[in-house]
């Protein structure tokens, strides 16, 4: 069975990459995409985001790294995968995924799989990621340790001395 992880992933935390080590144990294939909305800025391109998330998942043979931008239903056709895998942090993530999960059945027929975050991953976002990072704040304990420095590069900051975490 074939899943696609989709998100901005805008930078990959600490959370999105649990979801793909948990999803890699229950899929065949996971197919990670990152994908881009035009209305939307970014920090990193879309080929700076796939390259960090190809390096920190290189652990998982079954795990396989795309960038697009149309509809993810189309991704998932093309991907010919069996469903659409999201992670939920929280209950205001679970209201947004659950309409989100009807469009994609709706539009595409396609089924939407969720798994619920650890709760030392349930605070963090890629939003928080970005603030901290643009103030040189320590990002250590929420994104995997191969990317902080990129991201902190992204910013043009010297990182405050990271902390246990």
């Amino acid at each position: 069975m074939k899943a696609v992880y989709a998100g901005s992933f805008s930078p990959p935390t600490k959370g999105h990459l649990d979801i793909i080590r948990r999803a890699s144990a229950m899929f065949d294939e996971v197919v990670v995409a990152v994908l881009s909305q035009e209305a939307k800025q970014y920090r990193f391109s879309p080929e700076e985001r796939r390259q960090m998330l190809i390096e920190i998942t290189r652990a998982f043979p079954n795990v396989r790294v795309i960038s697009d931008t149309g509809l993810l239903v189309d991704v998932v056709r093309r991907e010919r995968a069996d469903v659409i895998l999201r992670g939920l942090r929280n209950s205001s993530d679970l209201l947004f995924e659950m309409q989100m999960a009807e469009a994609n059945r709706q539009i595409g027929g396609i089924e939407t799989v969720f798994i619920s975050c650890l709760p030392e991953y349930s605070m963090i976002s890629s939003t928080i990621v970005r603030d901290c990072a643009a103030h040189g704040a320590p990002i250590g304990a929420m994104v995997p340790q191969e990317i902080v420095g990129k991201i902190y590069a992204a910013y043009g900051v010297a990182p405050c001395a990271e902390r246990k975490g």
